[in-house]
């Protein structure tokens, strides 16, 4: 996964021998302009001057076997040039774009790694940070247009005042007159989302491993915005619904019937039977959580038709169900796949199948059936083993296939892909995080049966081992609440936790 335990250490050797060269320590790293006779410019000329220096060391008339002292000195010279020299010059040796637009290290400035791919020490820097980084180029693809336009310029202009080296008057350039700035560049792309995802800390060799998360989701988002239209709590409430016909062609155990608003848009409504409407609570309280760490999905709301309460969703014509084989998706698929267990595991929804989910003309992935929310919380674990519908006769979480394909190594996936809805849910406060779910318990406490939710009865009995004796309804709201606020804030320990004993890999997202 993510290239292979070989690729990455090559670009770890890479990035640390583009501030030192090999146990260099910095005061030990020679002056290159001793061999060359002469300061190199942060141009094309320069470039060439560094090249000629280092292969003159390694030649031994200067440094004689003493090779990493080379890679020292001309990593001591890439490192002083500005970022825009670096990106030119990337740019010239065929980086990709994805890669050159890693951008600025954790202090600013170029990262390690692209220091490393361009200098002259390192012949094979180039390939080697392409081989690395394989998916950069397809994660680019997936940015909108007007982005990569706007990227594919400066890398040109980057290029452009490498190959001159001088300003249009004819004075030396002391200031890039283009700064690559790619990390603002993903977060004004991101912010035009309203929902976006978090900074993911581009730079360093961190971009291989966490970047696409952000990538993919721009374009990815793109897509769902234009396939499954936003119907805001105040559109809603000015719609008015007749009936169509029932769903049975839809499939599944419980009902469902096709209404239609006035504007000729149809909907799927599912009636709650059994719980006096708290499980369309929970599924439109799911809907509510996942729109707000911007994952995609549908609208989902409560409303009475002539057969009960229940939910209501926008129904997507056209979109067929996610296939079973994992080996079949597509990386975007993947990746949509990773995110949307984050969802799934804090809103305690384990019934994720593949069939669950649903592929758009357009190849959006949105999970849809979220009737299970909260129905297994309290009791439930996040494991490959724990399949509580098992015993209905019900397939695994479409997860655990992809895991367990990417363990074997039939699938390429990122456990950093889950990072950005990880984020998003930690800036969530906890204040805000209740009232979104308040309706789910304010829901049960008012239901006649329930008695039969088998959430409630489950916090009543943890409540009760915490109080110490019979809670009140209230105490069992807070229960449930109080839980669901410990679960948001400990994904992050959750996941990596998760994903390094389901992988096999050290999983690291402090």
């Amino acid at each position: 996964m993510g290239g292979g335990g070989k690729k990455k250490h090559s670009a770890v050797n890479l990035g640390s021998g583009a501030g030192l060269g090999a146990g260099i320590a910095p005061s030990a790293a020679p002056d290159m302009s001793a061999v060359a006779g002469g300061s190199f410019t942060p141009d094309l000329a320069g470039y060439q001057a560094l090249s000629q220096a280092v292969s003159k060391g390694y030649g031994g008339d200067y440094y004689g076997p003493a090779a990493p002292k080379v890679a020292a000195g001309a990593a001591k010279v890439v490192s002083s040039w500005p970022e825009v020299t670096l990106v030119g010059l990337g740019k010239k040796k065929g980086l990709k774009h994805a890669v050159l637009s890693a951008g600025g290290g954790a202090a600013g400035g170029a990262s390690p790694v692209l220091k490393a791919a361009v200098n002259p020490a390192y012949p094979d820097g180039t390939a080697a940070i392409g081989e690395v980084n394989e998916n950069a180029e397809h994660d680019f693809q997936e940015l909108p247009p007007q982005v990569q336009s706007s990227v594919e310029e400066k890398e040109k202009a980057a290029e452009d005042f490498v190959v001159a080296g001088v300003t249009p008057d004819g004075a030396a350039v002391a200031v890039p007159p283009v700064t690559l700035d790619p990390v603002a560049l993903v977060q004004k792309a991101r912010e035009s989302l309203k929902n976006g995802v978090a900074n993911l800390k581009l730079g360093i060799s961190e971009f291989s491993q966490k970047a696409k998360g952000i990538l993919d989701v721009l374009r990815f988002f793109e897509k769902v915005r234009e396939e499954v239209p936003r119907v805001a709590p105040e559109e809603f409430s000015t719609l008015s619904f007749s009936f169509k016909r029932e769903a049975k062609d839809l499939g599944g155990v419980h009902t469902k019937y096709i209404y239609a608003d006035q504007h000729g848009r149809e909907w799927l409504f599912k009636p709650d039977k059994h719980s006096g409407g708290a499980v369309a609570e929970a599924e439109s309280a799911a809907s509510r959580v996942a729109r707000r760490v911007g994952q995609p999905g549908v609208d989902v709301y409560v409303t009475e038709t002539p057969y009960g309460k229940g939910s209501i969703q926008p129904f997507l014509k056209d979109a067929k169900k996610l296939g079973p084989d994992p080996t079949a998706f597509s990386p975007a698929q993947v990746r949509a796949l990773v995110r949307e267990h984050v969802v799934s595991w804090a809103t305690s929804e384990h019934d994720a199948k593949h069939d669950n989910f649903i592929v758009t003309p357009g190849g959006a992935l949105v999970g849809v059936d979220k009737g299970q929310a909260f129905k297994y919380f309290g009791e439930d674990r996040l494991s490959l083993d724990y399949h509580p519908n098992k015993v209905h006769g019900a397939e695994e979480p479409v997860y655990y296939a992809l895991y367990r394909a990417a363990r074997e190594g039939k699938v390429k996936l990122n456990p950093y892909d889950a990072l950005p809805v990880i984020e998003a849910f930690e800036k969530i406060p906890d204040g805000e995080y209740r009232e979104m779910l308040r309706p789910v318990v304010e829901a049960a406490m008012s239901s006649p049966s329930k008695d039969q939710i088998a959430w409630w009865k489950r916090m009543e009995k943890l409540a009760a081992q915490r109080l110490g004796r019979k809670p009140s309804d209230q105490e069992v709201a807070e229960e449930f609440l109080r839980r669901a606020c410990e679960r948001k804030n400990s994904l992050r320990k959750d996941f990596a936790e998760f994903f390094s004993k389901v992988l096999n890999t050290a999983v690291d997202f402090s």
